[in-house]
């Protein structure tokens, strides 16, 4: 137990003053004495009442459950939770903007378990909604704190009609407001009530792998409540699986002749990649992830078929996966890249997630998905099927699992432009990422090739490839470098980066290994793919206007933000030489990486 955050954090700036000071007077020093005395007497005193402060019970708390940073931007609502946080063993990473924060506190949960973001009342906690809604659909367990409105403040806006700060004239407005998109939302006017919220939530954050929202009346941070009292335990989601269940599955499995499982991104979040590992082997399928899931289990075991992110994944893999009769689904998020399997494979697909069991077209049956898992690896010896010895799974190497692509020429137009294309970014980072890099990628262009990055070991990708928002990988990675050990090397297009382009303050600021490169073509180049795809074809008109990006010199601004580790490359032999250079550099780097305006991976060229 720390000392109360009450006042220590302006006494440990008292008591780094040298005692010899002679502008330090021994009245001063004396007062300075008997603060220490006073609060280390108020500490035992607490202790022994067995209360804390509002903020301390939320740091202990966060503490208990593995988190060590505090990700936000400070004001007058959520202050207090910042000084108790930094007098106790929370680091605070206060951000450049309050999206990077959401952003970061998300990368931090997803590579972490948990995270966690405090940020002020309505301008400030809202702005991260399009945050929690990813961190919501892909399952990113974050807590956000929001320290509210006290009821003095409530009383004279309702009587006077005087808005408190940043309120938008309701009482409730950003609770309202984080209510769809987390898995458990209050708000706490007493200080008695804090502890069974703020367990609740946390466990609900544990329980569902989803954001949860705890908004605390201002009034109430110098408030004490009962201490922290044993462990925050979740609970399994669902009751265990009925024998029936469990033979229905394995009788599926029995009769199929080309079964495969797809890995999904719950397998993390569950603590659940053992489990289907063994039961892979057991089985002797052939497996794929989701790009959600991506290196979600080591690709370079046996059986990896490759990545199937719908009808712009390698051939081979298509006819391996769309060609089953028995697709065992274990922990995944479908987003619309899977629509095509799921209602063309209706009959064959199984799904076993946190949400229980679906077995073809049926309702899902409630059942807890570790246990679901465990009673299928019982009896998966019995069931072990010979298809992964003939069936032609794709090499691990970027360049030959890609040759099966259609072989389709870049137009006229694309030849005459500088710059290095898509295929060619993503080749020399497959070459060079080892089992210590974490490959964050962004919603652009580039994601096509991403899925055929060789990764090293397990949990080595971050992305948001389901809610698909651009700017999120610079953001996230701030957090996933505090969050794990592996060196986050950033793929963004330049749209997506002019969004959060703030983290690299962040990252300097905390002396963080990011390896960020910038993909600059000059346009929302997604954007005009998925909404007039015949531009790229070349027919001499420019793209329209609102997908044009205005310029910029990407490696100025990163130095001017204290990335010193900035470069423009234009050429694959200086993109080479600068990735080797980056991968090594001590802190963070950015490399702006010239792409021409009319380059498409090679999956997606007409």
């Amino acid at each position: 137990m720390w000392m109360p955050m009450i006042g220590l954090w302006r006494l440990q700036e008292e008591l780094r003053m040298d005692p010899t000071d002679p502008t330090l007077s021994r009245r001063g020093l004396v007062a300075v004495s008997m603060a220490a005395v006073a609060l280390g007497a108020a500490a035992t005193e607490a202790q022994a009442a067995g209360t804390v402060t509002v903020p301390d019970y939320i740091v202990e708390r966060l503490h208990g459950l593995g988190v060590r940073h505090l990700f936000g931007v400070p004001g007058a609502t959520c202050d207090p939770l910042f000084e108790a946080a930094q007098a106790g063993p929370l680091e605070v990473v206060v951000t450049s903007s309050d999206l990077d924060a959401g952003y970061a506190a998300d990368g931090y949960a997803r590579t972490a378990g948990i995270g966690a973001v405090a940020l002020t009342y309505g301008v400030g906690a809202r702005t991260i909604l399009p945050v929690v809604g990813g961190a919501y659909a892909e399952r990113s367990p974050m807590l956000i704190v929001n320290g509210g409105p006290s009821p003095e403040d409530l009383r004279l806006q309702n009587e006077l009609g005087t808005l408190f700060s940043h309120s938008d004239g309701t009482d409730d407005g950003d609770l309202r407001a984080f209510q769809p998109v987390t898995a458990y939302a209050r708000r706490v006017t007493r200080a008695s009530e804090l502890p069974e919220v703020l367990d609740a939530a946390l466990r609900t954050a544990l329980e569902q792998q989803r954001p949860v929202y705890v908004e605390v009346a201002r009034n109430l941070w110098w408030s004490r409540c009962t201490a922290p009292s044993g462990a925050i335990q979740p609970v399994p989601v669902g009751p265990p699986p009925e024998e029936a269940l469990l033979a229905r599955i394995q009788q599926r499995l029995a009769v199929a002749r080309r079964p495969i499982v797809l890995a999904g991104v719950g397998l993390r979040r569950f603590g659940l990649q053992d489990t289907a590992a063994a039961l892979i082997e057991a089985l002797g399928v052939p497996w794929a992830t989701t790009m959600l899931g991506k290196a979600v289990l080591d690709e370079n075991s046996g059986g990896f078929a490759g990545v199937y992110a719908g009808t712009r994944s390698v051939p081979e893999l298509r006819d391996i996966v769309e060609g089953s009769d028995c697709v065992l689904a274990l922990g995944c998020v479908f987003g619309r890249q899977y629509r095509h399997l799921v209602t063309r494979s209706t009959n064959s697909l199984m799904r076993v997630d946190v949400d229980g069991v679906r077995i073809a077209n049926e309702p899902a049956v409630s059942a807890d998905q570790g246990a679901v898992l465990d009673g299928m690896l019982a009896s998966a010896a019995s069931l072990a099927s010979e298809w992964r010895e003939t069936a032609a799974l794709p090499a691990l190497d970027f360049a030959t699992r890609r040759a099966s692509l259609p072989k389709r020429p870049h137009p006229a137009v694309r030849q005459s432009e500088a710059g290095i294309g898509y295929d060619t970014v993503m080749a020399l980072l497959s070459e060079r990422l080892t089992d210590e890099h974490l490959l964050v990628t962004d919603t652009s262009l580039s994601m096509y090739p991403a899925a055929e990055v060789h990764i090293r070991g397990r949990d080595g990708v971050l992305c948001n490839a389901v809610w698909a928002s651009i700017g999120y990988s610079v953001g996230a990675s701030v957090g996933a470098a505090l969050g794990q050990s592996r060196r986050p090397v950033v793929v963004c297009g330049d749209g997506g980066f002019q969004m959060t382009c703030q983290a690299l303050s962040s990252m300097a600021r905390h002396e963080l290994p990011n390896v960020v490169l910038v993909l600059d073509n000059g346009l929302y180049g997604i954007e005009q793919w998925l909404l007039d795809k015949a531009w790229y074809a070349g027919n001499g008109r420019p793209p329209r206007a609102h997908f044009a990006l205005q310029p910029w010199r990407y490696d100025a601004l990163a130095q001017a933000m204290g990335v010193e580790h900035a470069v423009r490359v234009e050429t694959a032999e200086a993109l080479a030489t600068a990735l080797d250079a980056s991968l090594t550099h001590p802190g963070p780097s950015l490399l702006s990486v010239r792409v021409p305006p009319h380059d498409l991976p090679q999956e997606l060229r007409a």
